[in-house]
């Protein structure tokens, strides 16, 4: 109830304001991204229990072909669904077959930017010196994209990439010379294009580091609709995407491990034809939208049938948007969530493994609404004690089925049914 009488001051208040500009503009219209996740405070603590560990990560570096794949239920309404696919293949000592696959879908915004589905042919130069020509097909041609990457691979644990990439390169040809009508076209005023580079280098005193980033240079496009059935508008768009993990062996069958992750988008949309009404903020805003993640522990692993890993993970995320036609929703945002936890594995049997401890997290959030003269700032703790089952098939298969219980009684949900399970599958060759 107190949720909802906040944000029906809110509404109210700008209902008030706009009043005098029309009955059009006195209605309230949802902006294009959501202030917050209100359906899940318990994303960030999802994530580390879907995330996977070292053994996991292990497997994926060392082979050349293989499938992994979490997914879980984040809440009633949403899966959390992470896919991933590689397939190598040596046909002659420089001539090579590359493929990848990775489907990400979470409450991230601006997900659907990030998918693949790459095919790349390697051709060996000269000793560790290769060079890639890759491309990413599509159903309409016009999303397709190619590229190629230099590489230096010295072994699978040192090697250096970098890659550049045409997003979309054949959209405005393949508008101009094609002649099905599709009541609409997309066409680039400035094209996309995409710099990457990504590395790992093992050291002989047990420390390795591995790093990625990229960045979408920024891009213009046109939506123009030729029978009027939504007004014209035009978007840009740039995003920067930057990790970096280190892990490092300790005395006494210690582990250490840090990783930092670092996103940031910029959108803006603006109406360039006459609008069919009163323009919505979904046609007319400016957005940026900024998320780090920053986390580290430790992994004990004495001889024996035990494990501990103790650790925490820090999401800070902020989101600025204006919205030109709808001002009173122009909001700054700024959400801060801190996991920790501690837990323990232990064989129970052959080559399952059981893995329990404690899970909490703490959420600080604050919003403002300059033109609606509206702000709130609050925090919130979970408590969960997490609960895994692993089973290992062989070196390099298993599967995992997770879930938990929430300490906390407004999680339990209506008749007690909890709603958090997830399962992990990895197989490589």
């Amino acid at each position: 109830m107190g949720k909802f009488l906040r944000y029906w001051k809110y509404v109210t208040g700008a209902l008030a304001v706009t009043c005098g500009a029309g009955p059009a503009a006195a209605q309230y219209v949802p902006a294009p991204y959501d202030i917050e996740e209100e359906f899940d405070k318990e994303y960030a603590m999802d994530l580390v229990q879907l995330s996977y560990d070292r053994d996991w990560d292990r497997i994926w570096d060392e082979n050349d072909i293989g499938v992994r794949i979490a997914m879980g239920s984040l809440n009633v309404r949403q899966w959390f669904l992470d896919q991933e696919v590689k397939v190598a293949a040596d046909f002659t000592d420089w001539f090579r077959f590359l493929y990848r696959y990775d489907r990400y879908e979470g409450l991230e915004p601006l997900w659907d930017e990030r998918q693949l589905n790459e095919f790349e042919l390697e051709f060996g130069l000269w000793r560790w010196f290769k060079l890639g020509l890759r491309t990413q097909p599509t159903f309409w041609k016009r999303y397709s994209d190619a590229g190629f990457t230099a590489k230096f691979r010295y072994d699978r644990d040192r090697y250096v990439e970098v890659g550049y990439t045409a997003i979309d390169f054949d959209n405005n040809y393949s508008f101009r010379r094609s002649s099905y009508d599709e009541g609409y076209e997309e066409m680039f005023e400035e094209s996309p294009q995409r710099y990457e580079a990504s590395g790992s280098w093992s050291f002989p005193w047990g420390l390795r580091i591995k790093g990625e980033g990229l960045w979408r240079t920024p891009s213009i496009k046109n939506y123009t609709y030729f029978y009027g059935q939504r007004p014209n508008w035009v978007r840009r768009y740039v995003e920067r995407y930057g990790s970096v993990t280190v892990r490092k062996a300790l005395p006494a069958n210690l582990e250490g491990y840090y990783r930092g992750t670092t996103n940031s988008w910029e959108e803006t949309r603006r109406l360039t034809g006459p609008p069919a009404g009163e323009p919505s903020p979904e046609e007319d805003f400016d957005g940026r939208l900024t998320l780090g993640s920053h986390g580290g522990g430790v992994y004990y692993q004495p001889p024996g049938r035990h494990r501990l890993r103790v650790g925490f993970q820090r999401r800070h995320q902020t989101r600025r948007f204006n919205f030109g036609g709808r001002p009173l929703e122009s909001y700054l945002y700024e959400k801060t969530e801190l996991v920790y936890h501690i837990l323990w594995r232990l064989r129970t049997w052959r080559e399952l493994y059981l893995e329990t401890g404690y899970m909490g997290e703490r959420i600080d959030v604050d919003k403002n609404l300059p033109a609606a003269k509206y702000a709130e700032t609050w925090s919130w703790y979970e408590n969960r004690v997490p609960i895994s089952l692993e089973y290992k098939f062989g070196e390099n298969y298993a599967f995992k089925l997770a879930s938990g219980i929430d300490i906390d009684k407004r999680d339990w949900g209506d008749y007690l049914i909890y709603d958090k399970a997830y399962a992990f599958v990895i197989a490589c060759f």
